[in-house]
């Protein structure tokens, strides 16, 4: 009796045009500002991995947006993917917060959101100084570790993590690693490098569902050396913004590196970094319309926001997400809006047929 054996081979599968991009069970490397009108779908161990900084401004970062994200089994990887630690050419470390290469002991940790700390022996290069800011919408790379010296280079910087920016109406992630740790930095035979910091990682979505998920901006130890250990890297920057935040299972990181062994001196820990949920608010707004100059404020309250106009405007009109008009108003300085509950609405003015779209947080 004949025996017939199937064999299924799964095939990895990426497409991308204007509308979506679609990685399945593929690697991808990519970097730089992505927009889509659809959809992005990673999924079955997809993996998209951020091109290394090399001065370009658009490597070493990659920001995604569509309005609808799905990311499930899969990995956005920027691990090392940021400024670059010191080397032979440039001691000091790459970035806002690099670390500093050794005279004569180990090179200092890179900073983002963390500092970095310094390397071991005498004359350690310093580590780096956190920048940039722990609630608002930037995020940027991590910066690379100083390198340790002997007279000449001797263990070079490990590079700082990758910048990685989510942006949608609905992100769904599940069961998935994004990761921007900062690397390690090299072992010297005599004085090492200090490591490089964690990245920046940004998620932000009108409906925000993460479950079963690590995400880490963790920096990189420092290098071991039997004179000087490297410093070790601060942690990265982590941010969220949501209107609605649904979440189960998730683990985060964006703890500093350890100091690397030294005979003569390990180098300092770095310290950890910032980890942040802030609620969606639209950016202020201004909007011609009719030759009627309209700002809109972010909107944040406990009933009332303000609302300005160039010209007179007698009436407003508020509708919900259904579009069916909840309030007509007249309009002051200050519009009472204390009888309605969170979530999103439109704005429409008279005459005009543009909607504006706003988010009430109360």
């Amino acid at each position: 009796m004949p025996i017939i054996i199937y064999i299924f081979f799964l095939t990895g599968y990426i497409y991308e045009d204007n509308d979506s991009l679609i990685v399945e069970n593929d690697s991808l490397v990519i970097c730089g500002n992505h927009h889509y009108n659809l959809k992005v779908h990673l999924s079955n161990g997809a993996r998209l991995k951020i091109s290394f900084w090399n001065g370009i401004d658009s490597t070493g970062k990659l920001i995604l947006w569509a309005p609808y994200i799905y990311c499930h089994g899969s990995m956005i990887e920027g691990t090392g993917s940021g400024y670059s630690g010191g080397t032979n050419t440039h001691p000091d470390g790459y970035g806002p917060g690099c670390g500093y290469a050794g005279i004569s002991g180990g090179g200092g940790g890179g900073a983002y959101g963390g500092a970095g700390g310094e390397g071991g022996d005498v004359n350690p290069g310093s580590g780096g100084v956190p920048y940039g800011n722990t609630i608002d919408t930037i995020v940027n790379m991590g910066s690379g570790g100083g390198a340790g010296r002997l007279g000449a280079v001797d263990g070079f910087g490990g590079n700082g993590g990758g910048l990685i920016s989510l942006l949608g109406n609905k992100i769904v992630i599940d069961s998935s690693l994004i990761q921007a740790d900062g690397m390690r930095g090299n072992d010297g035979s005599y004085e090492a490098g200090g490591g490089g910091s964690g990245g920046g990682i940004k998620i932000q979505s009108d409906t925000l569902r993460i479950r079963n998920t690590s995400i880490f901006a963790k920096g990189g130890n420092g290098g071991d050396g039997e004179g000087g250990g490297g410093g070790g890297a601060g942690g990265g920057r982590i941010k969220f913004f949501f209107t609605i935040l649904d979440t189960n299972n998730i683990n985060l990181s964006a703890g500093g590196g350890n100091g690397g062994y030294g005979g003569y001196g390990n180098g300092e820990d770095g310290t950890a970094g910032t980890i942040y949920f802030g609620s969606l608010v639209t950016a202020e707004e201004k909007i011609l319309i009719n030759y009627l100059d309209f700002s809109l404020k972010p909107i944040i309250t406990n009933g009332k926001f303000i609302i300005s106009f160039k010209d007179n405007c007698k009436v407003l009109l508020i509708y919900d997400i259904r579009g069916c008009l909840v309030k007509s108003l007249k309009v002051n300085k200050e519009v009472d809006v204390g009888d309605l509950r969170s979530g999103i609405y439109f704005l429409r003015i008279p005459d005009e047929y543009r909607l504006i779209k706003f988010i009430l947080i109360k």
